[in-house]
């Protein structure tokens, strides 16, 4: 792996929002000097101005500057979210050995490359650690706590980053989906209490999610992610303009706007209690239930 991984970007049919994803990213020092490859999904049956929406962002794209180089794939087809990631994710990191990956709404704080590039360098070679995580929850954070960063089970697909080996450890598309039910508790134990129904959702055709894939290899692996204790993510796609986000989100954060590039790490490679009980109490029964409320509400 070179010094600085391959950027991903997933994106479809929202000109604006790409566009200010693109421009927090380009603040990042480390833009100049990393590859960028951008993947535009095709127009869904039937959706009116989904074409020339679509088409403005592809016009778009091919003029994006402030990077070593760019690379882009327009799909012909509509694939949906979690077939674009799975195919170009793969694509490149078989290439490169690495990569970072972001989907078009988010935006990027000015640190964000150099912690991701830094978490992926240090935990190369350490397999334990499954992703790098670019966002957080806002967690509560033990007064003796010194670092800046902390493990966690479940990843987030919120800008994140992998190696080649343990994405493509990945069973995405768990045949003997039968054997796995007796896991369910556990996996949601692990995870939090969403876990196993986004899994079984996937499973009956409810949703197309590569992340709960992601994450089920995870578990059955018993691997952690690192997370910045100050998201260096902000994730603008509660606007009810998203194909997968509502218009409310229970998740809190507070972003990084530093250029802050100097991280400290835990000495061992193990879960703190207290950040997990806190990165977690997000998934628990009854914030959920308030959320489902939300939804409905701000629909």
């Amino acid at each position: 792996m070179g010094k600085h991984a391959p950027i991903i970007i997933f994106a479809f049919n929202r000109l604006e929002t790409l566009k200010r994803c693109v421009a927090s990213l380009q603040k990042n020092t480390e833009a100049k000097d990393s590859d960028l490859f951008v993947f535009v999904d095709g127009v869904r049956p039937n959706i009116q101005g989904e074409q020339e929406k679509i088409k403005s962002v592809r016009e778009y794209v091919k003029t994006i500057t402030g990077f070593r180089s760019l690379h882009y794939a327009f799909a012909k087809e509509n694939q949906g979210l979690g077939n674009s990631i799975i195919h170009g994710v793969s694509t490149v990191i078989n290439q490169y050995g690495t990569a970072i990956i972001i989907e078009d709404d988010l935006i990027l704080a000015p640190n964000f490359l150099a912690f991701m590039n830094e978490g992926l360098q240090r935990y190369k070679d350490e397999q334990k650690i499954f992703s790098i995580c670019g966002y957080s929850n806002k967690v509560k954070v033990p007064k003796d706590y010194t670092y800046d960063t902390y493990f966690c089970t479940r990843s987030s697909s919120w800008g994140w980053a992998t190696w080649a080996d343990r994405w493509n450890s990945v069973n995405w598309d768990l045949k003997d989906f039968g054997s796995y039910r007796q896991k369910a508790k556990e996996f949601n134990r692990w995870g939090g209490s969403d876990c196993w129904k986004m899994l079984h959702d996937w499973h009956n055709g409810k949703n197309k999610s590569w992340a709960i894939r992601f994450c089920f290899a995870q578990f059955l692996q018993d691997k952690l992610s690192l997370f910045p204790i100050i998201s260096k993510i902000n994730n603008e796609g509660f606007d009810g303009e998203g194909t997968n986000c509502k218009r409310y989100s229970r998740f809190k954060f507070t972003f990084d706007t530093t250029d802050h590039k100097t991280f400290s790490y835990p000495m061992q490679i193990e879960v703190n209690k207290t950040l997990y009980k806190s990165a977690l109490s997000y998934h628990n029964i009854m914030i959920r239930v308030w959320s489902r409320i939300m939804y409905i509400i701000y629909r």
